[in-house]
């Protein structure tokens, strides 16, 4: 059921848009605009979608789990796939729709992707063209490279999977409430109601991953999170956890491939910090 807060599909604070599977374009390119905790109900699409944040942060949803998008990153959703949209913060989102029989080289399940300079010029591009191109001209041309580009993107590690069991959502559902807390399998199997060696077998079979590389993804993904709301490193490594600020950091590196502090700088988020700082 849709949150009773939720929005249509294609519906953003400019109004609401056409809906792309319905233009007989193979891909055609959108903008929208979403204000602090816009939530778009649970929907599916007949097209591939790439939406890329430009401003502003997001959160895809689906049985699976969910990916949470910073900006600079784009989510690769697949046709059909049913999912939902949460936006952390005021966004600016660039999406690019693919039809059907385009699909077969890109990803076949959701991800976050790293997006090339390349790749994301293609993207701001795409949205600038009109829904009424010719097949036999440089848009189109345009929007083949784009598919070839976003089939060759690595994968961004923003990818945080849920399990259904009720014992094992007991767990998580407490970790999401608080990452920092440090109880371990043992504590945490005796409130589940399982022995730990059952817990650890769930975790494995229902997320693919161990009870302390599911916590460290949440904890990864919270951080993100964190971060592209104001909160200082410091901060952010006590409320995860961390001992120290060091330990943090060497998490957050070795999982993104720079540091939190690197991060902030390159998408400018180092000012926002400084500008809640001086209010306080």
């Amino acid at each position: 059921m849709p949150n009773q807060h939720s929005h249509p599909v294609f519906t953003d604070l400019m109004g609401c848009g056409p809906d792309p599977d319905l233009s007989a374009q193979p891909v055609v390119g959108r903008v929208g605009f979403y204000s602090k905790g816009w939530v778009v109900e649970t929907h599916a699409h007949n097209r591939g979608q790439l939406m890329f944040v430009t401003k502003g942060s997001m959160r895809v949803e689906t049985e699976d789990g969910s990916w949470i998008t910073p900006p600079g990153r784009a989510c690769w959703i697949p046709g059909a796939a049913r999912h939902s949209v949460t936006y952390i913060q005021a966004a600016e989102m660039k999406t690019v729709l693919i039809s059907p029989e385009l699909l077969e080289p890109l990803p076949k399940k959701c991800c976050v992707i790293k997006l090339s300079p390349l790749l994301r010029e293609l993207v701001l591009q795409a949205v600038e063209i009109d829904w009424d191109y010719s097949l036999d001209g440089y848009e189109f041309r345009l929007m083949r490279v784009l598919i070839d580009q976003i089939s060759m993107a690595k994968e961004a590690p923003l990818f945080l999977p849920e399990g259904k069991d009720q014992r094992l959502r007991k767990v998580t559902l407490a970790l999401h409430t608080n990452p920092g807390d440090e109880r371990n399998i043992e504590d945490w199997a005796y409130i589940a109601g399982a022995s730990p060696r059952t817990l650890a077998r769930l975790f494995q079979k229902e997320t693919g991953m161990t009870f302390s590389a599911w916590r460290q993804q949440l904890c990864l993904i919270r951080a993100v999170e964190m971060l592209i709301e104001g909160h200082s490193i410091t901060n952010i490594s006590i409320a995860l956890g961390y001992g120290s600020t060091a330990g943090f950091t060497s998490m957050f590196s070795r999982l993104m491939g720079e540091s939190p502090s690197n991060y902030l700088t390159r998408w400018g988020l180092d000012h926002t910090i400084q500008d809640k700082q001086r209010l306080v």
